[in-house]
């Protein structure tokens, strides 16, 4: 039976009396004592991992039973996922992924490498993160219009960079270059630090950064915040207005944190994993490490959370098709 997102949630003692023992032992075995695995398809040490070990030691403290972060990066999230989707669909591995869970489907034009509508079962959102358009610091340009009006006025001058060929930041830096009416290059780099790194050397005038990076580069003003690309402010940085109210639509597509299990894991084992996840994740030293993130709060239900996942593969591929932009 697969996971039914609208059902009440059961504690054990309530499966118990609605299941024969035989039933009852088999489904909650993976709730007694054996390990819960969260598999992270990306290296240590990330961001993520300041949320999900702390979050790790909760759900072992609840579950009494062990749990394990996993790391099993590489090929953009993908090896990690077909790690999890070659298991049983039993409760006992749960997978971390963000965006790119369909981002890196909807950009690419090959034979996807898996289904997320029907390999994977979303458990919840740990929050959403929007991505950030920053200057260096010490750069002329203090706001987005004035830096609308300089790259306008001499495009030669400007380019801008990403963390990744095809990443948000990416797709985010060319359709503002289009938005703007100007042609401009793209620079790709490995990652945020090595990107960073050369916008603090004031060798890129500008690029989309995670609000986890703006929001860490604001108090020094090494990276200047220019504009939001969400529907909304930011509570970390609320000075920032979005590119929405400085008038360039479709920039509001954010990024999200979750945890997904196999499709198929029966509800008896779902439900209870669910309800745990989201009382760990209520805890005060988790929600400060989510705001140190720049997660903003996300309480959609597994049913909202496929619904949104569909509507993030259509945006993303709608753009990765308007701007000729793939992974392959």
């Amino acid at each position: 039976m697969k996971i039914n997102p609208s059902r009440r949630l059961f504690c054990a003692g309530i499966v118990a009396t609605a299941y024969s023992s035989s039933t009852f032992a088999q489904n909650a075995a993976p709730l007694t004592g054996r390990p819960l695995t969260i598999v992270v398809p990306y290296a240590g040490g990330g961001a993520a991992d300041s949320v999900l070990r702390p979050l790790a030691q909760k759900l072992q403290d609840r579950l009494g039973r062990p749990v394990i972060v996993d790391n099993k990066p590489g090929a953009n999230g993908v090896i990690g996922t077909h790690h999890l989707l070659r298991l049983p669909a039993d409760g006992n591995t749960i997978m971390f992924h963000i965006t790119s869970l369909v981002q890196s489907l909807a950009l690419s034009r090959g034979k996807p490498p898996y289904d997320f509508n029907q390999d994977i079962a979303p458990l919840v959102f740990l929050g959403r993160q929007s991505v950030v358009l920053v200057v260096p610091g010490n750069g002329p340009w203090k706001t987005f219009p004035e830096l609308a009006k300089a790259i306008t006025a001499q495009p030669s001058q400007f380019s801008y960079g990403s963390y990744g060929a095809g990443s948000t930041s990416h797709i985010y830096g060319e359709a503002l270059r289009v938005a703007l009416g100007v042609e401009i290059p793209h620079v790709a780099f490995k990652g945020t630090a090595p990107l960073v790194q050369e916008m603090l050397g004031g060798r890129i005038p500008m690029a989309f950064v995670s609000a986890t990076t703006a929001v860490e580069r604001d108090p020094d003003k090494s990276l200047r915040s220019v504009a939001v690309a969400a529907p909304k402010r930011l509570e970390l940085l609320p000075q920032v207005p979005t590119l929405l109210e400085l008038g360039y639509p479709g920039f509001e597509s954010t990024g999200w944190w979750g945890l997904f299990m196999k499709a198929g894991t029966p509800s008896t084992v779902a439900d209870p994993l669910l309800a745990a996840i989201r009382t760990a994740l209520q805890e005060p030293d988790i929600q400060a490490r989510l705001r140190q993130a720049a997660l903003e709060p996300s309480a959609e239900t597994p049913a909202q959370i496929s619904a949104v996942m569909r509507n993030d593969y259509q945006f993303w591929e709608r753009l990765s098709k308007r701007f000729n932009i793939t992974t392959d």
